[in-house]
């Protein structure tokens, strides 16, 4: 339930954040970036904020933690692939028939006995 709950918080923080910034006025003089009066132009001044400006503001810390709380385990009641630990079940492995071994020393010793001894 908690879950749901914050899922609909968080989409509304995202509309709400979409909202305010579309609606706040853009800068008046644009171009005044790139002179070189870009140090009190670029960020404009520190006044008083807009309600609006708070409100961007709130939304963009509520959608953060929001993001936060969700990618916590204990909220979403989910666990990791990694802890999880799935049953062991009995598996049958195939035993090697003996003639296949034995064909296999045969080769063997085969090679060991052609090779002449150096003296």
């Amino acid at each position: 339930m908690l879950e749901y709950l914050l899922y609909g918080l968080y989409v509304l923080a995202c509309i709400i954040i979409i909202v305010s910034v579309l609606l706040q006025p853009g800068k008046a003089d644009a171009g005044a970036l790139f002179t070189s009066t870009i140090s009190s132009t670029a960020f404009g001044p520190r006044g008083t904020q807009t309600l609006l400006a708070k409100i961007t503001i709130g939304a963009a810390i509520a959608f953060m933690l929001i993001a936060l709380m969700l990618s916590l385990p204990a909220v979403t009641q989910t666990r990791s692939v990694l802890q999880a630990t799935p049953e062991a079940t009995p598996t049958a492995t195939p035993q090697a028939s003996p003639s296949a071994t034995q064909g296999a020393n045969d080769a063997s010793n085969k090679n060991a006995t052609a090779t002449p001894e150096k003296k």
